[in-house]
């Protein structure tokens, strides 16, 4: 042995090593939780004209849909200072989702509108089908009129209760920031929520219960997105078809929710070659949409359960 030389196992690890390599699952998900309100604030800034407004309304919603997540997950210890905090931020973040809803349904018809116009190979019947949809559901001379100024007061009160929660959070201890049990089993518990309900919907054919996994789905992805490529290979796949499974079945409810909108050109172009041919384009779309989220849910439920609950349970340390 060369003198002076000790050997070195490099696998060897001592408490406080592990502990200091240890993911901070409570700094990462309180750090998202604030980026995520702070984006929703700012995403709200450019609503000038009507494709700004579309375009804040989508990405200030995407980032509250982040909030409803992420602050659940900080839920430790009743009736303390920060949990104060959590409730505070839950509340007001739903009032601005709230607010905003109705404005990104309304652009939701829109797209999928165009989605269905997009279908017809003419450029002269693609564009007389648009124009007869977007006249006879969302963009009425009536409701056009009205549409400016009721989207900035629902937008301008939205903004204030954005930033009535980010006032709320700016109070909760960042020292005392932490997860532990309760979170890995939320996470786990919606995992295995939305397995149990995607079998009995593929089993049955029940679209109705399929696009009630939608919820945890979103959860899932949002709540493992903020831990970024720092997540072990397993979750990743899990936040990937988690989202993979809420985009498939957000396109199949938009597309629904336009289908029972077109109850209204059924009536007034009943009979007509158009409606026929709108109506046609529409169901074939649903068709294909159902099939991306039965493929969606059938990726879904092939990852492993037993696995998935281990490193959430290593993850939340819990």
């Amino acid at each position: 042995m060369i003198s002076g030389y000790s050997p070195r196992v490099e696998n060897a690890s001592s408490p406080e090593k592990e502990t200091a390599d240890r993911l901070d699952s409570g700094a990462v998900v309180l750090s998202a939780l604030r980026s995520a309100l702070a984006s929703a604030d700012a995403a709200l800034d450019h609503v000038d004209t009507a494709t700004e407004r579309r375009e804040s309304v989508r990405t200030a919603r995407r980032e509250l849909k982040s909030v409803r997540a992420l602050a659940p997950l900080l839920r430790v210890r009743e009736n303390s200072a920060n949990q104060t905090s959590v409730d505070g931020v839950l509340e007001f973040s739903a009032k601005a989702n709230q607010l905003l809803g109705p404005l990104r349904d309304r652009d939701a018809l829109a797209r999928s509108i165009q989605k269905i116009a997009d279908r017809f190979a003419d450029n002269e019947t693609r564009r007389v089908a648009r124009t007869v949809l977007l006249a006879t559901l969302v963009f009425a001379e009536g409701d056009r009129r009205d549409d400016a100024h009721f989207a900035a007061t629902a937008i301008e009160r939205a903004r204030r209760a954005i930033r009535q929660a980010r006032a709320v959070l700016a109070h909760f201890d960042a020292t005392r920031a932490s997860t532990g049990s309760r979170a890995g089993e939320a996470i786990i518990g919606a995992y295995e929520d939305c397995r149990e309900m995607l079998e009995s919907a593929l089993e049955e054919g029940d679209l109705v219960a399929l696009h009630a996994c939608r919820k945890h789905a979103t959860f899932l992805a949002l709540a493992l997105r903020a831990f970024g490529e720092s997540l072990p290979t397993p979750l990743r796949r899990v936040r990937g078809r988690a989202k993979s499974l809420a985009a498939a079945l957000g396109e199949d409810r938009d597309l629904a929710l336009l289908d029972v909108e077109m109850c209204v050109a059924r009536a007034r172009f009943e009979g007509a070659p158009l409606a026929g041919a709108i109506d046609d384009a529409l169901r074939l779309a649903r068709l294909e949409s159902f099939a991306r989220a039965e493929d969606a849910a059938r990726a879904f439920l092939r990852i492993g359960p037993s696995r998935t609950r281990r490193e959430v349970r290593t993850l939340f340390d819990a």
